[in-house]
């Protein structure tokens, strides 16, 4: 399941033991699919100097904006 963070915190909202756990659990998502990447060296590396964002964009590409 992907992480869904929570984005309208309060000020003085109280963080809970559930918010502490979902949160650890996206860092722990995050690391694991990382090292999946990085480990996969079948994927290559694409750099692409672009005036545009690509509509799909795909593990592995880089792109620079050169309009921006």
């Amino acid at each position: 399941m992907a992480y869904t963070g929570k984005t309208d915190w309060k000020y003085d909202e109280v963080v809970t033991e559930a918010d502490m756990n979902r949160i650890e659990k996206g860092v722990v998502d995050a690391h694991t699919t990382m090292d999946g990447i990085r480990a996969d060296h079948t994927k290559p590396l694409i750099i692409e100097v672009r005036t545009s964002d690509p509509v799909n964009p795909e593990i592995g590409r880089i792109w620079l904006r050169s309009d921006l």
